[in-house]
Formats: structure tokens, sequence, C-alpha cells
């Protein structure tokens, strides 16, 4: 398996190395495929998770949660740049876990999607309660927080950083900055209150492929979904199948706060 996304390496029989830098669900990291490459060493003593990811199937991600709980190795999570609501339930599954002081990590309510009459959207909003329980156990888990005090950060949509996270229990220990930290302004979209970086490289997009450049580096987004993303950009702005010499980036900004991931937490 070789995506620089997601990607499980085998260091040694006892020690695996686990990248997560995607989105978690169909659009990027499936459980299945994180549970396969999990169990292809199922002996090893210790996995080295790192994680930089918006979140996304909250199925998806509590499966992943319950197979790193389940392995028997110690598991050491790292925050490389956010850990943003899944990614950060899934980070719970760590024995130890360190992140750099300008790096990310954000709760928030569940979110979903629901057709039909008055009953599938009040079942819709059952199913919603349940999940943000779930994933209240599990932070509670870590932090020893009050129910009542991880129910207003879920609902504030909360975001904190090294220093922040360790203060509430989600973390042991901060590290230095990183370069990859917190540069994800292509995740904003999908959440209230996100601490973006707008700065970074933007005016150095003159192109399509420079966008799509972008939104890998800088937004966090995964080659393929980057690739979509300004494909379909390209298609709304120029209805044109070659590259225009030049884009106007608010325009493709917009394009890009359509595309939101359905039953996410």
């Amino acid at each position: 398996m070789k995506k620089s996304w997601f990607e499980i390496k085998n260091k040694s029989d006892d020690v695996v190395d686990i990248s997560i830098h995607d989105e978690i669900g169909a659009w990027g990291v499936t459980a299945a495929e994180f549970i396969a490459a999990l169990n292809v060493n199922p002996t090893a003593k210790s996995i080295n998770l790192s994680i930089h990811s918006p979140g996304g199937s909250m199925i998806d991600g509590f499966a992943m949660y319950n197979a790193l709980k389940n392995h028997p190795a110690k598991v050491h999570g790292h925050v490389m740049g956010i850990a943003a609501s899944m990614a950060s339930v899934v980070l719970m599954a760590s024995d130890t876990i360190s992140m750099p002081e300008n790096a990310f990590l954000m709760i928030h309510n569940p979110s979903g999607m629901a057709f039909g009459g008055s009953d599938d959207l009040r079942d819709m909003a059952d199913l919603m309660d349940k999940f943000k329980a779930s994933a209240m156990t599990i932070y509670q888990k870590k932090t020893g927080l009050s129910d009542e005090e991880l129910s207003s950060m879920l609902d504030a949509e909360t975001w904190l950083d090294g220093h922040e996270a360790m203060a509430k229990g989600f973390i042991d220990t901060v590290t230095d900055s990183v370069d990859v930290a917190a540069k994800a302004v292509g995740f904003d979209k999908h959440f209230k209150a996100m601490p973006i970086n707008q700065d970074d490289g933007v005016d150095k997009i003159n192109s399509i492929k420079d966008f799509e450049r972008y939104l890998r580096d800088s937004g966090g987004f995964s080659r393929r979904v980057a690739a979509a993303l300004s494909s379909r950009g390209k298609v709304v702005l120029q209805g044109d199948p070659e590259p225009p010499p030049t884009i106007n980036i608010s325009e493709l900004l917009t394009v890009v706060s359509r595309f939101k991931v359905p039953e996410s937490l």
C-alpha cells in the first residue's frame, strides 16, 4: 500500500508506523483498508500513529478506534497538523499522545443529513445524539472531564492548540512547532470556527495545477480529492477542459466550499 496520505509501514516485527493524513471514510481512509493493513502485523508491540486529518465518517472512525484499542500493541499517537472531529476520536485510541504547540485538536457535535418526513428527521436527530454520547465516552476516558464540560465543548466546536489540549487532558506531551502544523485552509469550510492560515502560498497560485498543489500541501487534502475539487472548479469557472493561465482564487474557494462530507463528525 503506497499512499502518502495513508500508509502503514512495518519498521520491524515489533514496531509499526501508521500515517493518517486524509479524511476518514469513502473520500479518504476507509475503515476496511485501515483494518486490513493493521492486521498484517497482529503481533506488533508498538504502533506509532501520525494524524493530520479533518475527520469524516463516524462509522469508519469508530471502527478504526476499536481496531486500535483491540490491538495488543502500545499505541503512541502524534498530531502532525490537525486532529479534528472524528480524527480526534481515533487519536484517543492511543496510550500516549504528543502534539506540537502549533497544531490543533478539535471536537464538535456530529452532523448528518436526513430526507423524508418528520419521523425520519427525528430518527436522524436521535442517531446524532447516540453518536455524540459515544464520542463523549471516548473523550472522557482520556480526559476525565465531566459530561457537562465535554458537552459544552462539543456544542461550541472547540479548537485546542497543543498547550490547551494538554491542559484539558486530551494529550500527554507538547512538542516544538513543526512546519506542517495547522496549515489547513482547505479544511475550514467543514467547520464553524477553524483557525486559518490563509497567507501561506496563496500569492503563488496562478493556475489550476497550482491550486491543486495548494489544496494538498496547505489544505491537507489527499491527491485524489484535491484533483477532483480542482477539476470541478475548472468546469464551474471555465467550462473548458484546458487549464486557464490564471484563476480567481476567491471563486475557486467558493467552489470548494460546496463540497460537504455527510454524516461526519
